[in-house]
Order: structure tokens, then C-alpha cells, then sequence
């Protein structure tokens, strides 16, 4: 196919180059709702006013560059069968953290993106911004957990980084922790959940009861009668409800729990200077998913009842 000469503008950053010049690569989502209501008004919106917002691309090889923002606006253009499309030229690499994130936060923008994959995106943005500390599922939800309740033991860098996220997708933080703990999940229930088959309220009840045994069975049934989500909450925790036959061993009294959590303190308080610096970060990474595990068995509790008035003594 045939390219067109570029139109260059008077901003060196900014041109307008043939579509076929424009080379997507793999972004949080691999298609687009063409049938969405959003996307018809694009197409309507590019028909009337134009693309009034350039695509963010990076400079490839030759007269190629790879896109990095407007995936949506690059589909309708084509759609409408248009030569060329308005660019601007970002210098950074197309692997480089600050340009995924950059990519990931238009994605995170879409209206219709689905809940799994904007755990994904969250997922990815974070990771893409801090590169080198290694995180996964159980680590980002941990410091997710720190960062609401002692935000002062959080630094300043992931702080920003947990703010900024937030911000993009509009979501609380309690509201990202179950969001990303949908990731959690088997494929099945995921794939339920992406094809709203599955309610995403109740996505969260399965991340958080999975150490459910009839999990799997409970899924199943569910998806040929559908339930509602006290129903569900009642099936999947029905399990901690029965009584422990004789001669089990009876769970340690809370009580107990945290004297032994103390002890552990102490010792570990009285030894700080003999361990190594990677055993107190293995240790800081188990309290991190320790702590975000007993967040999420921890029920958000009721607004309670507005008190009625006594009526007046005579």
C-alpha cells in the first residue's frame, strides 16, 4: 500500500501521517467495542469536528511510529477511511515505564473497560512506574492496605504513584484492593466476570473467600442459577459455620493470636542487628500480604440505625 507524504506542521513534534504509518502494539486491551455507544459518538464526533485531540506516538523505523495514546481514535479514523491522522511525537522508548504508564492511563479512561482488565491496568501501571520492586497481586494489595490506613509508613514515591492511580481510574483505594483482588481469581471466574456472566460484586466475594473448599462447585452451580449476592455470601462461607467434629483442634484464641504476634516482635526487636537486610525484607513482605488478607476478611460495617427519640415525661 501506497503512503502518502507526511504534512508537517510548523511544531516539529506535531504531524499529520498516513494511517498505514501507524504500528500498534499490545496495550491493556486487546480490542475495541466498535458496537459501543461511546465509539459511535467518536466516529460521529471525528465526522463533524475532526480529530481534535492527536494520537501520542513514539518514532519507529523509517516512516513508522509506534502508538502509545489514541487507539480508539486511530480505529474510528480508519473506519471512516481517512489518509491521515494528527500526531505527536513523544521522546521516550516504547518500553520505558513512564510511556506504558502514559498508554495505560488513556485505557484506564475508557468507559467500557471491563473490571478484569482494569485490575490488569492497574496492575501494569504501578508495576511500569516502579520497575524494580518486583510487584505482584499480594504485594501491590498490601501496600494498598498500608497506604489507607498508615499512610505515613508508605514512601513518598509510591504514595504519589497510589494517588496518581486512583485519580485515573476514580476509584477509592478500599475500591482498587478488591479491584485488583479479582486478579486473584481462577481463569473461569474471571472469564465470567469479563463477559458479565458474573456480577463483579459478587467477583469480590469469591477473592474473598478463596479458601472456600466448594468454591469450584459453588461457581459451577451459580452459573446455571444465578443467585443473589447474600445468597452467594451465605454458600461460600457456609463452610466456616460448622462445628469442628471431636477431637479437632480448636482454633487459638484471638487473644492468644496477638500475645503470640507480640512475642514475635520482641524477639525480633532483640535481634535486629544480627539479620541480614533481604531476611527483614522476606519478613516485610509476609506482614505486607499478612496484613492485606486480614483487611479483606475484615466486613465494611453498616451505617447504624438513626436513635429514636424518647417522647417527652410528663
Amino acid at each position: 500500500m501506497a503512503t502518502k507524504k507526511t504534512v508537517q506542521e510548523t511544531n516539529p513534534e506535531f504531524l499529520y501521517v498516513p494511517i498505514g504509518n501507524i504500528v500498534v502494539l499490545e496495550q491493556v486491551r486487546s480490542n475495541i467495542n466498535t458496537e459501543a455507544d461511546s465509539f459511535k459518538s467518536l466516529i460521529q464526533s471525528i465526522k463533524d469536528k475532526g480529530i481534535l485531540e492527536p494520537l501520542l506516538v513514539t518514532k519507529g523505523d523509517g516512516d513508522l511510529y509506534t502508538l502509545i495514546c489514541g487507539e480508539r481514535r486511530l480505529e474510528a479514523a480508519r473506519q471512516l477511511e481517512l489518509e491521515l491522522i494528527p500526531v505527536r511525537i513523544i521522546e521516550a522508548g516504547k518500553e520505558s515505564g513512564e510511556t506504558i504508564a502514559l498508554q495505560l492511563t488513556e485505557n484506564l479512561q475508557r468507559e467500557d473497560l471491563n473490571p478484569i482488565d482494569q485490575a490488569k491496568g492497574i496492575l501494569a501501571y504501578i508495576q511500569a512506574k516502579h520497575p524494580d520492586k518486583n510487584y505482584d497481586v499480594d504485594t501491590i494489595m498490601a501496600d494498598l492496605v498500608r497506604y489507607e490506613m498508615r499512610p505515613a509508613d508508605i514512601s513518598e514515591e509510591i504514595a504519589d504513584t497510589l494517588s496518581a492511580i486512583s485519580e485515573i481510574v476514580g476509584k477509592s483505594i478500599r475500591t482498587m484492593i478488591r479491584t485488583i483482588s479479582l486478579l486473584k481469581l481462577p481463569p473461569e471466574i474471571q472469564a465470567a466476570i469479563r463477559a458479565e456472566n458474573l456480577l463483579v460484586s459478587q467477583g469480590y466475594l469469591f477473592a474473598a473467600n478463596l479458601d472456600c473448599p466448594d468454591r469450584a462447585k459453588i461457581f459451577q452451580d451459580i452459573m446455571k442459577t444465578p443467585v443473589t449476592y447474600l445468597t452467594l455470601e451465605k454458600l461460600l462461607t457456609a463452610w466456616k459455620k460448622v462445628k469442628p467434629e471431636p477431637g479437632k483442634t480448636k482454633p487459638l484464641p484471638m487473644t492468644k493470636q496477638i500475645a503470640s504476634l507480640r512475642s514475635v516482635e520482641s524477639r525480633i526487636e532483640m535481634g535486629i542487628a544480627t539479620y541480614t537486610k533481604p531476611d527483614l525484607q522476606a519478613l516485610l513482605d509476609e506482614l505486607r500480604v499478612f496484613c492485606a488478607l486480614v483487611e479483606l476478611r475484615i466486613p465494611i460495617a453498616p451505617e447504624p440505625a438513626p436513635e429514636k427519640k424518647k417522647p417527652p415525661q410528663v
